[in-house]
């Protein structure tokens, strides 16, 4: 029976992963195409708890971040989600106690709101 040296295998995936990588970040970095323009989001929250919001694209669900309750944060929104359609849509998940027969916290999703985006949009969402 001939036992086989692993090397030359792991030698070559190896080989494949960096020439891979390194395609990639050449292909992003390229200096004769301009970088798309920022979309961002100023979310205003009316609410009293905190929340996180999320943009949603086809079946993802893409964390932005968290909007404490009554306060303003603004989100850049990731460039490959604008564009795609016309209209973005929005989620938020309620985080932490909501007063009536629970004790600790609870997380739950609340409401969806959609806004037209195109790349370089300023958009405005506010929670109530």
């Amino acid at each position: 029976m001939r036992t086989r040296s692993a090397a030359p295998v792991l030698m070559l995936v190896l080989a494949s992963l960096l020439a891979a990588c390194g395609g990639a970040h050449a292909a992003a970095s390229d200096p004769s195409k301009p970088p798309p323009p920022k979309t961002t989001v100023a979310v205003d929250s009316r609410k009293t708890v905190d929340v996180n919001l999320y943009v949603l694209s086809g079946v993802r669900r893409v964390r932005l971040g968290l909007v404490p309750g009554m306060s303003t944060r603004s989100f850049v929104i990731p460039a490959d989600l604008v564009g795609t359609s016309e209209r973005l849509r929005f989620a938020i998940e309620v985080i932490g106690t909501l007063g009536h027969k629970t004790i600790g916290s609870e997380r739950r999703f609340e409401s969806e709101q959609d806004l037209p985006a195109r790349p370089g949009d300023e958009l405005n969402l506010t929670l109530y």
